[in-house]
């Protein structure tokens, strides 16, 4: 039974949520959530959902299952201030969007010269493009996807295709993942809902505005380890990094 190790690793990794916030959300007192995570009590059976809507978590996992491994995959979720960027784009709707949009940008980017730019570091973003519609998914399994690579602001690509657009400064959460498609893309989606949790845990509101990605994915190797950085707007409350 891992209850109380597991609601401690869920408060540590949704903002440091203290006991008595918890025990605000689940209208219990302070000393109830203690006990829980102390073995001293459990808690009956419309409190154990409740605890699974709010972390998003299956019941299974949260009484069974050792939930601190999933320390070693995710990162602090973080909020960072992302100076405006020029960047060129494309959207591919297609059975396999993401894997063909990113080999269109990354022959664009050899083809246009990008990568010749030495004195530049390429970074390649990608998000998804919800703009498909019932018909096109379900009668004919496609998918939408974008993919951009940032740009220098003095460059000037030989070869046309993708579109280039400009990036406002603004605010994201960001949480980094270790290894996100193993063992499979599920760390990804994991990623996308302790972002979620820890903007409604300190009371910060995912916003979209004109000029700025409402999200975006950023994938890169250290040590030769890959990584995952997730990016979802929200409100100016920070001007970290």
């Amino acid at each position: 039974m891992f209850l109380g190790s597991n609601l401690q690793y869920l408060r540590k990794t949704n903002g440091n949520m203290t006991q008595e916030r918890l025990a605000e959300r689940l209208g219990v007192s302070r000393q109830t959530v203690s006990k829980w995570e102390s073995g001293e009590a459990y808690p009956e059976m419309q409190k154990l959902l409740d605890l699974c809507d709010f972390f998003r978590c299956k019941l299974d996992d949260l009484l069974r299952q050792d939930m601190s491994v999933r320390a070693n995959s995710y990162y602090p979720v973080r909020i960072v201030r992302v100076e405006g960027f020029r960047m060129a784009h494309y959207v591919m709707i297609s059975p396999n969007a993401e894997d063909d949009v990113k080999t269109y940008m990354d022959t664009w980017a050899a083809n246009s010269g990008l990568l010749d730019n030495t004195a530049h570091r390429a970074v390649r973003i990608s998000w998804g493009f919800p703009y498909v519609s019932s018909e096109q998914k379900n009668r004919f399994a496609l998918r939408g996807c974008a993919c951009g690579y940032l740009l220098p602001e003095n460059f000037q690509p030989s070869c046309g295709g993708p579109e280039i657009t400009r990036q406002e400064t603004a605010d994201y959460a960001v949480i980094t993942i270790r290894e996100p498609y193993s063992p499979s893309d599920h760390k990804v989606s994991q990623g996308y809902h302790m972002i979620m949790d820890y903007l409604s845990t300190n009371g910060i509101k995912k916003s979209i505005k004109s000029g700025s990605l409402p999200c975006f994915e950023y994938v890169y190797e250290q040590n030769g380890i890959p990584f995952m950085d997730i990016y979802v707007h929200c409100e100016s409350v920070s001007t970290v990094e």
